[in-house]
This record gives C-alpha cells, sequence and structure tokens, in this order.
C-alpha cells in the first residue's frame, strides 16, 4: 500500500468560515480536517496526501502575538505527526501573510519536516521570512487561488519525496528558501564531492553557498524621444549641501533627500559636501558634478537633446545600507519622480 502523506495546514480566520475583521481577534482552534482552500488541496493531492488538521487562527490574534502563538501552532502541529506542513497561501494580506511566513518558518527550523507557503513579493511576510522557508510566488491577490494550491501541491510532494530543489528563480520561490545545516565534522572537500556525485546521480541535495533570489523587475521602455523627456538625477554617492541640514549618515542610510538644483548651471565645490564612507571622495568634493552632472545636463537641454531637467536631484549613501531599506527608497523616490513627471532618471553611484 501506497503511504499517504499527512498534512497539518494553516490559514486564518477568513477562510477558516469564521468571518472578516470582525474575528480577526479569534483564538487558535484546530480541526481534524480539511477547511477552506485545504478542501481544494486535499483534492488535488489525489490520494497522495490527507489533511489530517486545519489550524485556524485570527489574523489580529497572531500578528500581535507572535512571539507566543508561533511557538503554539508548532506545538500543535508537532501533534499530529505530519510529513508536510502547508501555510495559507496568503498572497498579499499583510498580517496573513506575516503568520504563513513565520508559521512556515518555524515548522521548518524546529520540526526539521517540509513545509511551504504562498505569498507575493511585497507582503512584509515575505520580507521577513524568504531566507528561512519556502515561499512560492503569487500574484498580488487570490484571483488565481487555483492555480496556487496547484503549485503548492506539486511543490510539496517533490519535498516530502526527496526531490532535489533548485535556486529561487528556477523553481519559482522567493529568497533562499531554508537555512541548509551544515555538518563541519566532515571536511569541506568531502561534502563538496558528496554533493558532486548527488547532482550527477540527481539525488537530493543543496548546495552550501544559497544564492539571492532578487526580485523581478522588468526593463521599461521610454515611450517618447529623448528630445522630449524630463530627466532627473539619483545617486547613492551621498552628495549634500555644505553643512549636511539633514543629518545624513555616512553608512546604513535611514533615509534618502532631494535638493533643489533650480536655476544652477553648475554645482560649485563651496556649496557642497560628501556623507559617504564607502569611497575615496576627494574627486567629488574638487567637483560635485562628477557625481550629480549638472553641468553636463544643461548643455543636453540647450543642445535639445534631452527636453528638460528636474528642478531637485535625489541623494542616499548606498554603503552597508540593508535591502529593505533600498527597496523602501527606490519606491519612495519613484513615487516622487512619477507624481512630476519624470519619464527617465539617471542614476550614478561610485
Amino acid at each position: 500500500m501506497v503511504k499517504k502523506y499527512r498534512v497539518v495546514h494553516y490559514i486564518n480566520q477568513f477562510y477558516g468560515g469564521y468571518g472578516g475583521e470582525d474575528t480577526a481577534g479569534m483564538a487558535m482552534l484546530v480541526k481534524e480536517k480539511p477547511v477552506g482552500p485545504g478542501l481544494e488541496l486535499e483534492k488535488m493531492f489525489d490520494g497522495k496526501a490527507e489533511i489530517v488538521a486545519t489550524i485556524i487562527c485570527g489574523d489580529n490574534k497572531i500578528a500581535e502575538n507572535l512571539e507566543t502563538m508561533v511557538p503554539k501552532v508548532v506545538e500543535t502541529v508537532k501533534k499530529y505527526n505530519p510529513d508536510l506542513f502547508i501555510g495559507g497561501p496568503g498572497f498579499n494580506a499583510g498580517r496573513y501573510g506575516m503568520a504563513c511566513g513565520a508559521t512556515t518558518a518555524a515548522v521548518a527550523e524546529t520540526l526539521k519536516i517540509p513545509a511551504v507557503t504562498a505569498l507575493f513579493a511585497e507582503n512584509p511576510g515575505t520580507d521577513i521570512y524568504k531566507d528561512s522557508c519556502y515561499i512560492l510566488e503569487t500574484e498580488n491577490n487570490a484571483r488565481n487561488m487555483k492555480e496556487v494550491l496547484k503549485r503548492l501541491v506539486t511543490f510539496s510532494l517533490r519535498l516530502v519525496s526527496g526531490e532535489p530543489i533548485g535556486d529561487g528563480k528556477k523553481e519559482g520561490y522567493h529568497g533562499s528558501g531554508p537555512a541548509v545545516e551544515i555538518d563541519y565534522s566532515v571536511p569541506a572537500p568531502k561534502r563538496a564531492l558528496k554533493m558532486l556525485l548527488a547532482k550527477y546521480y540527481n539525488k537530493p541535495f543543496r548546495t552550501e553557498v544559497v544564492m539571492p533570489n532578487h526580485e523581478k523587475i522588468p526593463t521599461p521602455v521610454l515611450d517618447k524621444p529623448l528630445s522630449e523627456a524630463k530627466i532627473a538625477l539619483v545617486t547613492d554617492g551621498g552628495l549634500v549641501p555644505k553643512g549636511n541640514p539633514d543629518n545624513m549618515v555616512v553608512t546604513n542610510s535611514t533615509c534618502f533627500k532631494s535638493y533643489s538644483i533650480k536655476g544652477k548651471d553648475r554645482l560649485k565645490p563651496e556649496d557642497y559636501e560628501v556623507r559617504h564612507q564607502g569611497y575615496n571622495n576627494a574627486y567629488v568634493l574638487e567637483d560635485p558634478n562628477r557625481l550629480v552632472p549638472v553641468d553636463a545636463m544643461r548643455v543636453l537641454v540647450k543642445e535639445g537633446f534631452i527636453g528638460s531637467l528636474f528642478d531637485s536631484y535625489f541623494t542616499t549613501a548606498g554603503v552597508m545600507t540593508g535591502m529593505d531599506k533600498c527597496k523602501s527608497f527606490g519606491e519612495g523616490i519613484a513615487k516622487i519622480l512619477k507624481g512630476n513627471g519624470i519619464d527617465a532618471v539617471i542614476l550614478t553611484s561610485t
């Protein structure tokens, strides 16, 4: 008789059928059967797996008490001795996504069993847990729920069968997935040969050096001639007005700022300084236009090569700044630029 895998499924109060915001504070409960999207999940498993328990909890209850509720979920999962844990999917629902990511990561790390969820790239749960567990990519909303459930089933069965899982870009999950456990009592050359042979014979293995899986950004296309385009200047080189009026830091940036260049044909060295410790900025101090090329842009405007130059430039210090901050800076700058009708940007670095 073929073994039927035991699955524990986590969902929120909405998908559990208990209501929306009015029941978001409900306590955790367990039903020893598939519920909500779990009904379709079990159907898609086609006899290969069964959902032995569905854990249901209010979004507010778990999101506001992660430190106590997540261990409670893990203990509950453990009682059912499952082969697999599935969270959600949570798509772009913030609190639900946090719960799906936190519980999936905790189960994978604590119970050492296959665990997977599915979230949108911009869900806060994705940013926090994408390097601690498998989080499959989804769209912004649950419109394609059935397709995502199908992918969860396919991926889950590969996990429990021990099939090799490739990197996130190839397999369609965010980040690097769960942390790789390394037995350092085995010398590195032996571990490397073991992985090489496993790969050659198509056996399960995981690299010890997992490459990050960054969000895919489509290449934009300029929809007008450069001679009609409004251009803005952005730099991560830390150029600020003399005196550093906004107290910009030289590393691990906490913000970006914009400064006016209206009416200026070039930037004068006596008016600027650099707040960035990651490069030799002597040449920029000698001529700030080497980093923020206002002088060259004014010439291009006069020659008719570009339409116009935005009246402010944007600046931050990129050195040692975390990816989450970089992403928020980029989104913040982009929002301002779009609001001012900017067509293209020149981003100068160090």
